[in-house]
């Protein structure tokens, strides 16, 4: 078996903004020493130092990692600084806007509200949002939950991105989708999607009578032990442990503090959720099965199950090695990894970069977090599997 495989510099474009990574070498480990005694901190000792190593050369000022296994948090650390030019250390409590990654969030979510019979993944879309239409008048009255959530809407990528970053509330970009004309027809064609994405939210709070905040923390934030998740610009703002975003200067070639901005809280079920590294352990609890109080195993069986290929897409996941397949299921990327499936996404908005894996096969799962665009970013999760494969490997033997 080869020890690791090439590991290449790629910039996560999956989310609500794009930046260009900073040309950094990334420094990979050839062959670890195989220890006196095989163990999974053998496998965290070895990723640390792959992860610190690129870190402190990448120059992000920022990062949080955790590993979960099972139904317990194995890794969990705080690296570098919130703000660039201080001492003051990102630590495990410390939030950052997770971007897409809310994606996923939403759709536990939705399986929350499946689970009471509140909802329904074939429930058509205008059944709830009664405003909602496209200039096809007859494929807006065909839309159903499982064409949101997977991007199958057929409309082009990316639809009304402008309006968004322009501050137009929820129920007005919705207002705006009669106008708006399809590529092609729902179910067939994926095309990555951030608006018509949460019209999700208006479903579930004419479902329940409540609002898509409150749904969030009610069914997943506050049951989980995600003390300190919100999805809301003033949440964020009111905390004082934040991991400020960051700017990469390509002619400098150093970083500058960002502002915190407003784009996207007005879509929070596509890009608008913020959390902890703390909060992401309990909520990979989650995706691993292991609070069925929260979303039941059929429903979580239901949001990962593949929707439509996306092997022929220009997708970073695509190039990763050992990937021969990948698909969008609900809310979460599909990927056939050397014989197993695994799951995962990735953010990008605001400056920070975030991305998720999820292993069911080995029953683990990272989360790592960045306040600003870096190289190191791209080899993050290939690298995490190939080194818990040769993990396994050698606990075999």
């Amino acid at each position: 078996m080869k020890y690791f495989y090439v590991v290449f510099t790629l910039v996560v474009l999956v989310a609500c903004t794009t930046s260009k990574p900073k040309e950094k070498s990334i420094v990979i480990e050839e062959k670890p020493e195989m220890p006196q005694k095989s163990s999974i901190s053998f496998f965290l000792e070895h990723y640390e130092k792959f992860f610190a190593t690129n870190f402190n050369v990448s120059e992000c000022p920022g990062a949080a990692v955790v590993v979960v296994k099972g139904d317990a948090v194995i890794y969990k650390k705080g690296f570098g600084v919130k703000e660039i030019h201080t001492q003051d250390s990102v630590d495990v409590h410390t939030v950052f806007r997770i971007a897409s990654l809310s994606k996923g969030v939403t759709a536990v979510l939705a399986g929350n509200l499946v689970d009471r019979n509140e909802l329904q993944w074939d429930q058509k879309v205008k059944e709830s949002v009664k405003t909602f239409s496209l200039r096809n008048r007859e494929q807006a009255d065909r839309l159903r939950v499982n064409h949101l959530l997977s991007h199958t809407t057929g409309l082009y990528p990316y639809t009304y991105t402008k309006l968004i970053q322009k501050g137009w509330s929820l129920e007005q970009i919705i207002k705006s989708f009669k106008r708006k004309g399809v590529v092609s027809k729902e179910g067939i064609d994926y095309e990555y999607q951030n608006a018509i994405f949460s019209v999700i939210e208006k479903i579930m709070e004419n479902q329940t009578e409540k609002s898509f905040e409150t749904l969030l923390k009610e069914r997943v934030f506050d049951p989980a032990g995600m003390h300190t998740a919100s999805s809301t610009y003033t949440a964020i703002k009111k905390n004082d442990n934040i991991a400020l975003p960051h700017k990469y200067n390509h002619y400098s070639k150093k970083y500058r503090r960002d502002n915190l901005h407003k784009n996207y809280y007005n879509v929070a079920a596509a890009g608008g959720i913020n959390a902890s590294i703390s909060d992401m352990g309990e909520y990979l609890k989650i995706l691993l099965g292991h609070r069925p109080d929260i979303i039941s195993k059929e429903s979580l069986s239901d949001i990962f199950n593949p929707i439509i290929c996306t092997s022929d897409k220009k997708t970073y996941v695509n190039l990763w090695d050992g990937v021969t397949d990948s698909y969008y299921a609900m809310g979460w990327r599909i990927l056939d990894y050397r014989g197993r499936r695994v799951i995962y996404h990735g953010g990008n908005v605001n400056q920070y970069k975030t991305q998720l894996l999820v292993d069911p096969d080995n029953n683990i799962a990272i989360c790592v977090l960045f306040n600003a665009p870096n190289s190191f970013n791209g080899p993050v999760m290939p690298t995490f599997l190939n080194y818990y494969d040769f993990y396994k490997e050698i606990s075999q033997k």
